[in-house]
């Protein structure tokens, strides 16, 4: 073999070393690139999944301020004494309407069930309970008539069930539920 061969061959083993060399390094650098597009996807998913909470706790607080703002309470007593007697219940349609709104909400996911069920359960389960058949003699005529206060009642009354099994709210007596009616009566 001559150095001319030497040399050659030499350099052939130079190229095919250095081409390995370059195709680990593309591999490793494609390995560390899509780590990074991964941690990348996964922390951006983790920002999406903080902001649809804030969005979710926002929205809970606005409609909690409406739910307790003098007016509304005004709305929710008669309301209340509407179905506590029995009389001119169509009083209670705001407050029906305010449930389906939130039940809405919850449905399109822009407020979780479970931040509904902290801020609403006891009010959802006071007025379906005490206006159930006025709604259902209602959604007669229009069945979607308050469908997401009916969802959003299901829903939060499962979390009750699974929260605390022997709730008095999900075995509500006559005299609690008056009770209870008298209590938002007594608002204003």
């Amino acid at each position: 073999m001559t150095d001319k061969d030497m040399s050659l061959l030499c350099a052939t083993w130079i190229m095919a070393w250095a081409t390995i060399a370059a195709a680990i390094a593309a591999i490793m650098s494609a390995f560390f690139a899509r780590k990074a597009v991964s941690d990348q996807a996964r922390n951006f998913s983790q920002q999406i999944a903080d902001y649809r909470l804030a969005l979710s706790a926002d929205t809970a607080l606005k409609f909690d301020a409406s739910f307790n703002d003098p007016k509304f309470e005004k709305i929710r007593s008669k309301a209340a004494h509407a179905l506590l007697t029995k009389q001119n219940e169509d009083e209670a349609e705001d407050v029906f309407d305010f449930f389906d709104s939130v039940g809405l909400f919850v449905r399109l996911g822009a407020l979780k069930e479970e931040i509904a069920y902290a801020v609403f359960f006891h009010w959802i389960n006071l007025y379906w309970r005490a206006g159930k058949n006025h709604i259902g003699a209602k959604q007669k005529d229009t069945a979607s008539v308050w469908k997401d206060f009916e969802l959003l009642y299901h829903q939060v009354s499962e979390i009750e069930k699974q929260k605390h099994a022997d709730s008095e709210d999900l075995k509500m007596t006559e005299d609690r539920l008056r009770s209870q009616l008298q209590d938002e009566i007594d608002l204003v």
